[in-house]
This record gives structure tokens, C-alpha cells and sequence, in this order.
């Protein structure tokens, strides 16, 4: 089973490799089927609707949820901005 939902906290600012998070609360998004075939990761960067318009992410989690048990509709994630770097 593929992992279809990440949890993350708004991106505020970004200036070089030095990024503000609003870690007040931590959001939830739908990974669509189209952007599962690369997954996304803990670290990555990706953009979202949300009710002020689109906005930038930054995934603390991905994890598998069935809406059967959850019954939660989340918005999709429209594309990632930015892949974390790889751990070697």
C-alpha cells in the first residue's frame, strides 16, 4: 500500500537554506494518484490550496490513511516545488 496523505506546517519565509514554519497547528493534504509514482518525503516542499489561495509546505509526514476508517476529505497537493536532499 502507497502512502496518500502528508501532514505539514506552512512555510512563512524562505531566504537561502533558512526556512519559517507557522508550527501552530500542522495541516493535512491528499497525495493524488499522478504524484505517487515518485514519492513524496519527510523534508520535501510542496504546494497546496488552502483557503487564503496557494501556499508552500514543508511535509513533516506521509503516511497511508483509508477514508473508509478516517471518513476525512482532505484538499490534493498540486505539485512539489522541491525534493529534500537525499541521505547518502
Amino acid at each position: 500500500m502507497e502512502n496518500n496523505t502528508i501532514a505539514a506546517f506552512h512555510i512563512l519565509s524562505k531566504k537561502e537554506d533558512i526556512i519559517k514554519l507557522r508550527t501552530k497547528k500542522m495541516y493535512h493534504w491528499h497525495i493524488p494518484k499522478h504524484l505517487r509514482k515518485k514519492p513524496i518525503q519527510q523534508g520535501d516542499i510542496v504546494l497546496v490550496p488552502t483557503a487564503d489561495g496557494l501556499a508552500s509546505v514543508l511535509v513533516m509526514q506521509v503516511f497511508r490513511e483509508e477514508f473508509e476508517k478516517t471518513q476525512k476529505r482532505y484538499k490534493k497537493v498540486l505539485k512539489v516545488i522541491e525534493r529534500a536532499p537525499k541521505n547518502k
